[in-house]
């Protein structure tokens, strides 16, 4: 078959592409409409392939590297489709003439050009969109065929998740519409068929109407409402767009006059901006124009442009968007997260909003990715100092989430679909809807500065990275510890212990007999033992208590590497006395193994805990459940019911009365077999705060002790 085509090529060698020995488009053209194998029947099969990306391919690597790139794509379909006439049809399009291959055969072999491809990309992102057409019989001329596997491809450039698209009925319907748009828009433009649709933009934290999103729909007397998504395409594909989107905007402010005349409380509304308006007119001269016109202040227009726009638009759409920020609007960038290079375009542009893309909320329920993915670009647009909105709401449930990460401004289905002006407007006075006052707008807008999800709420956005969490990486090797990594804030809290920085702690890890030196070594080796590999304990470093939390990370061989979150639970600023004060509280809990605290709402909570025990108040928080849990760990089956008698909480204060004492003390048989039933004391002291009576509870060893409780 092969040596057949070759010497078909050989013959026609007038129809052959220079470049890549391949036919040409007129080649390929001529064997559909001739009589020999390759001429147009039912078994006919076109694809046609565009190879994204290629222009940027070209300017890196320059026209011979883009000729070595077309003819090592060239060599490439030919050995995927050895049985099949290959066209150049011009630059980075290829098509494939087929009369054998199957509908079920074409995808697995256009994945196989793809993964094949990736040599040749050298770095920059090269997907090929292929578009087939499977032959039906009606085609008046063969060259349709071509022509309808060439609009399936056009059908995806556009879209960033399918790369292969067969030819369809409703791909037809559509392409008759496309056509019908190209040939009645003067005309829709004249009789003016296309309105305003108004969507509405709430406020998160109030759910009050804070803005307006203004949507162009093209009511046609034939076709009824034609889909925005068709007819901005065609337009933009005729270069005529930027004739609607001045239209709307003329549109919006004529309405938003109309407001202000009436005495209604008006929003601002955002308009979008295609990437030809700002190559195909003056559109900041028109924008001004129409707002002059109508006499509407600039904070009533935003400026709204898609982040594929931003994608695809030169170097001078920066220098534009700048111009419009330093007018006094406010630029938002649409779609964020629909494209390839989102945060790439957060670097290299300046705008005051993003709005998130509404397929994060599409898989809401069923990808869980989606809500991290949200919440971390809120938590970025935050420290960069840009407020966020969100498209696409429908649910309760994803308000909520939205409202938790901090998300300002929110838009969908939830709030109100679309609509025209007469019906938005009289729509919200009569169902009461609240709506923001423009006073107010900053207020809320200053609240939406503070980052949520960022661990330093309260720090001004200085575009430094910052982690206010003290972390360090801790690496132990036998009986040996220092510390690989620490972050500023660790720094800033071992100051607070009296350890000027990481060398100074790892001198003072070289004496393994200091306290706190065997208390974090402890937490390490209980760490690498849990289930969990976690664990967090309490111990007391010149004079304070700190509390660390620690994560078994690896071990190879004799060397094991951790997490480590600290910080000084006693940590106070207020002058010598205090100092002094905490220094001594802190020793006097470390003569426990535990201290924890009651209160006369059920709860229990643990502030310091050493040894072995685990700090149960973390899974059960009411007292009586996790007296009785702790009873079942740690104290003698014989003694149990005593023990949890003993911690009645109920009747603390009546049984401290009696005593004639301020505490109540007693002593219980420990069940853990490594301490042999050693005797433990366990002391109540209540104390009154906050309008509430609480209860300390501390205990230790009773043997540790000198008087008459050491024989009990």
């Amino acid at each position: 078959m092969r040596k057949k085509r070759d010497s078909l090529m050989a013959e026609e060698r007038y129809h052959i592409d220079e470049l890549t020995g391949l036919h040409s488009l007129t080649g390929i053209l001529e064997h559909l409409q001739g009589h020999g194998e390759f001429a147009a029947s039912l078994k006919t099969v076109i694809i046609y392939i565009n190879i994204m990306n290629f222009k940027s391919f070209n300017k890196r690597y320059g026209f011979s590297g883009g000729n070595e790139f077309i003819k090592g794509m060239a060599m490439e379909i030919l050995g995927v489709f050895p049985d099949e006439l290959v066209a150049r049809a011009s630059g980075d399009h290829f098509i494939i003439l087929s009369n054998s291959l199957t509908e079920k055969e074409i995808p697995g072999k256009l994945d196989e050009l793809r993964d094949i491809a990736h040599k040749y990309e050298k770095g920059l992102v090269m997907r090929i969109k292929a578009g087939v057409y499977l032959a039906r019989g009606d085609e008046e001329d063969p060259v349709v065929m071509v022509d309808r596997a060439k609009v399936a491809c056009d059908d995806i450039i556009r879209v960033y998740d399918r790369d292969t698209n067969f030819y369809s009925d409703e791909l037809e319907k559509r392409n008759r519409l496309r056509q019908y748009v190209l040939d009645n828009f003067e005309t829709a433009f004249n009789n003016r068929y296309f309105k305003v649709y108004y969507q509405k933009e709430v406020r998160t934290l109030t759910r009050n109407v804070c803005g307006y999103e203004a949507l162009a729909r093209w009511m046609d007397p034939e076709y009824g409402i034609i889909a925005p998504g068709l007819f901005i395409e065609v337009l933009e594909d005729v270069r005529l767009v930027h004739k609607l989107d001045t239209y709307i905007i003329e549109q919006v402010c004529a309405d938003l006059r109309k407001d202000i005349d009436l005495g209604h409380e008006v929003e601002p509304v955002s308009v979008n901006l295609s990437r030809l308006d700002f190559e195909l007119c003056d559109i900041l001269g028109e924008v001004d124009k129409c707002r002059d016109k109508y006499g509407i202040p600039k904070n009533l227009l935003n400026i709204e442009i898609t982040e594929s726009a931003v994608a695809a638009g030169a170097d001078f759409l920066g220098d534009q968007i700048r111009t419009f920020r330093n007018a006094g609007y406010e630029v938002w960038m649409d779609d964020f997260g629909a494209g390839y290079s989102s945060f790439n375009n957060l670097k290299s542009y300046d705008f005051d909003v993003v709005k998130i893309d509404m397929n994060f909320l599409r898989e809401f329920q069923t990808n869980k990715k989606s809500r991290v993915i949200l919440a971390n670009i809120v938590d970025m647009a935050k420290e960069l100092g840009i407020h966020t909105i969100a498209e696409g709401v429908e649910t309760e449930e994803q308000y909520e989430f939205l409202k938790r990460i901090g998300c300002e401004k929110l838009q969908g289905y939830l709030f109100g679909k679309p609509e025209p002006i007469s019906e938005s407007g009289n729509k919200a006075i009569s169902s009461g809807e609240n709506c923001e006052s423009m006073e107010i707008r900053n207020y809320y807008d200053k609240i939406g500065e503070i980052n949520l999800l960022g661990n330093t709420p309260l720090r001004p956005k200085t575009m430094e990275v910052f982690n206010n969490l003290p972390i360090a990486i801790l690496e132990a090797e036998g009986d040996n510890m220092k510390m690989l990594y620490m972050n500023n804030a660790y720094e800033t809290f071992l100051n607070t212990i009296g350890i000027a920085n990481m060398d100074e702690a790892n001198d003072r890890f070289k004496d393994s007999e200091l306290p706190d030196v065997k208390g974090l070594k402890e937490i390490t080796v209980k760490a690498e033992s849990s289930l969990t590999s976690r664990a967090e304990a309490d111990y007391v470093v010149g004079g304070s208590v700190v509390n660390s939390k620690v994560r078994f990370i690896s071990r190879q061989g004799d060397k094991a590497s951790f997490a480590l979150v600290s910080r000084n639970v006693t940590l106070y600023s207020d002058g010598h006395l205090a100092d002094s004060v905490q220094a001594a509280m802190a020793h006097i809990f470390n003569q426990y193994f535990r201290v924890d605290i009651f209160d006369d709402s059920g709860t229990v909570e643990n502030i310091f805990l050493k040894g072995d025990q685990v700090a149960i108040a973390d899974r059960v928080k009411e007292s009586d459940k996790a007296i009785r849990t702790y009873a079942d760990l740690y104290i003698s089956k014989s003694e149990a019911e005593r023990f949890v008698n003993f911690y009645d909480m109920t009747t603390v204060k009546d049984r401290i009365k009696q005593s004639e004492s301020d505490y109540l003390v007693d002593c219980f048989h420990s069940s853990s077999l490594e301490n042999g039933g050693r005797m433990q004391m366990y002391m109540i002291i209540p104390f009154y705060y906050n309008n509430k009576w609480k209860y300390i509870s501390c205990c230790r060893y009773a043997d540790e002790m000198v008087g008459s409780w050491r024989n009990r």
